[in-house]
């Protein structure tokens, strides 16, 4: 269906309950795992253009969806610091995720865990995972919630903006999300790289400093 036709369907909706829909969508969106079935950003999309008709107000929409996202994400904090971790290591073998591979991702959330809660926030699955995985590895809440709430604020101004500016032109601000997604994701596998690249070479500099003492 035309998306144009499913904006005019989903209206009168948000004229009675736009506010409700970003708030819940938005934090749903980010509460464990959630986000693979609920459009969070797309909920929010549509209402920051029918706030560019002076439906809704553009502020109220950032400030909810903001709230939503900080809330969404700390909901999936606790549950993977509750025990995330122990359904992993239990049913991680049926994910392709195994014990090893939790703890290479453990020792890498406790350097660069909040880069990356930061950066994931403007890549839907990783948005859907960020938070779950940080609680599950034990990251520090301080520095967890630090990042998280920067990444909320500039993401709900972004993509509300997106919304308000460019809604009437859906295909340009699929484009855009897609690529934003994009360009977010390579910047984290290229940080992830970047980091394995410098621990090898540490390490093989060790090794050939142990050799040339023995």
């Amino acid at each position: 269906m035309d998306i144009t036709k499913v904006v005019e369907i989903l209206k009168p909706y948000f004229m009675h309950y736009g506010y409700l829909l970003v708030f819940m969508g938005v934090m749903l969106e980010n509460s464990a795992m959630l986000g693979v079935i609920i459009p969070g950003e797309t909920i929010l999309i549509i209402a920051a253009f029918y706030a560019a008709q002076h439906s809704l107000n553009i502020y109220w929409i950032v400030v909810l969806a903001f709230t939503g996202a900080v809330i969404g994400d700390n909901i999936g904090y606790y549950i993977g610091r509750r025990g995330g971790r122990r359904f992993l290591l239990k049913y991680g073998k049926y994910f392709f995720v195994k014990r090893q591979r939790l703890q290479a991702v453990e020792k890498y959330f406790k350097q660069h865990g909040g880069k990356t809660i930061f950066i994931a926030r403007f890549t839907a699955f990783l948005r859907a995972l960020g938070a779950i995985t940080a609680g599950s590895v034990k990251m520090p809440y301080r520095e967890f919630f630090a990042y998280n709430v920067a990444g909320a604020a500039l993401w709900s101004i972004v993509i509300s903006l997106l919304g308000y500016f460019l809604g009437g032109n859906w295909k340009l601000v699929e484009k855009i999300l897609r690529n934003m997604g994009l360009a977010a994701l390579a910047l984290l596998v290229a940080g992830i790289v970047g980091v394995v690249y410098v621990r090898r070479r540490r390490d093989m500099k060790r090794e050939a400093k142990l050799l040339a003492g023995d």
